[in-house]
């Protein structure tokens, strides 16, 4: 059986500690990038959005108004 989504991106932008800013990675799926995000211990808020996403032209406020957000962590 084929996934529906093909790619989805993990963007961390809560940290614990060290603040590196928001970061990105791309999965072959959302269950995929739940692990990550968990293997992430210092990751406190992070989102799993549908297809790539480049950090660069990143912004938040816009994903979570226009995109459909599949997976959601606040802190």
């Amino acid at each position: 059986m084929k996934p529906i989504l093909a790619q989805v991106t993990l963007v961390v932008y809560g940290w614990q500690g060290n603040q590196p800013g928001t970061l990105s990675w791309v999965f072959p799926s959302v269950g995929a990038a739940m692990r990550a995000a968990r293997a992430l211990k210092n990751a406190v808020s992070w989102l799993i959005v549908p297809g790539r996403r480049d950090t660069a032209e990143l912004d938040l406020d816009e994903v979570k108004r226009y995109a459909l957000v599949l997976a959601e962590r606040v802190a």
